[in-house]
């Protein structure tokens, strides 16, 4: 029947309390004319693996060619590592990738928005023009970044955004 075996398309859990959040945020921005979104500073924060150990990978050899370098999986004996990084950009330029060497905890999410962001957005939009867009992770609402994030909201307004949403940011694809 050309079955396949293969993992299930991970997605992020949405309520319908979500998917209203989502509408309404997407009917809201339908009408930003394009001079608006180059103002926004897109940023996420990601995890990778270091070595691809996490079982998804899956192949189909055929008889005899199990040992090819194409069919195989390299590991190592403690597991192979993973990075953190935070990153952002806007249509006028890249903006700085920083390693997170710890959890990524409100007074960590706080040092990377004053010391690379801040300057980021200084530079990229002088005139305090900017948008800064984060998602809704916890560390993004700490009280300690959103009183921080309130201090300045007069040289970047932070753009609010619809809960379990990454997918509409386009720094999610980058």
């Amino acid at each position: 029947m050309g079955l396949c075996s293969r993992r299930p398309t991970r997605m992020f859990l949405l309520t319908k309390h979500h998917r209203q959040l989502r509408l309404q945020w997407a009917r809201e921005h339908r009408d930003r004319i394009m001079d608006e979104l180059k103002r926004v500073a897109w940023t996420v924060k990601s995890q990778f693996l270091i070595h691809h150990v996490d079982g998804r990978v899956r192949v189909r050899p055929l008889p005899g060619e199990q040992l090819l370098p194409s069919n195989t999986a390299g590991h190592t004996q403690a597991g192979g590592g993973r990075i953190m990084l935070w990153g952002t950009f806007s249509w006028a330029s890249l903006g700085p990738v920083v390693v997170v060497e710890q959890t990524m905890k409100a007074a960590n999410y706080l040092n990377i928005t004053a010391y690379q962001l801040y300057p980021y957005m200084a530079f990229v939009f002088p005139t305090g023009n900017g948008i800064f867009q984060q998602d809704n992770a916890p560390c993004h609402k700490a009280r300690i970044v959103l009183e921080w994030l309130e201090k300045h909201t007069d040289e970047f307004p932070l753009m609010l955004w619809p809960p379990n949403s990454p997918d509409l940011n386009p720094m999610e694809h980058i």
